[in-house]
């Protein structure tokens, strides 16, 4: 199968700041979506139900809006990387949504891309930044979308 799109260049066509605002991003949503496996799954830190929704709602909001509202600013995007993202959020609504396989390995592409794009050491700067500056989740909750980000950096694409 080839890739739809050449998220590399996609993403590494962006600006440092766009790539600062999207290390956020990520572990925003990332860190959400461990939150919301361990709910599901009634795993024993499994946050309780109101800090889920408020993790989710905070989230999907930052993810729809593209802007992410802190403690002390608020972060909008560009018009470029608002149109990448909206790409990447149409497979992953396809692919994980929707079940088509096909779309969820493009969505799984543009996701490792990202992750590249944007580097370990701005991924730890957005985690550091989320917890001295929001509280939309418990502070350790940064932690979860930093290892995900980690591990997905590490293992890359499933064969």
């Amino acid at each position: 199968m080839t890739n739809k799109h050449n998220w590399t260049e996609l993403f590494e066509s962006l600006p440092d700041e766009e790539l600062d605002k999207l290390a956020i991003l990520r572990i925003i949503e990332t860190s959400n979506g461990i939150i919301q496996f361990a709910f599901r799954d009634k795993t024993p830190d499994a946050l309780s139900v109101e800090d889920t929704r408020k993790a989710m709602g905070f989230s999907m909001s930052s993810i729809k809006r593209m802007q992410i509202v802190l403690e002390n600013e608020t972060i909008d995007f560009a018009e470029p990387t608002k149109d990448i993202m909206a790409l990447v959020r149409k497979y992953y609504v396809s692919g994980m949504k929707q079940g088509s396989d096909e779309d969820y390995e493009e969505f799984l592409r543009s996701s490792l891309a990202c992750l590249q794009a944007v580097g370990i050491e701005r991924l730890e700067r957005a985690k550091d930044k989320l917890f001295a500056f929001s509280y939309a989740m418990p502070p350790y909750a940064w932690e979860y979308g930093m290892s995900y980000c980690r591990n997905f950096l590490k293992e890359g694409l499933p064969t």
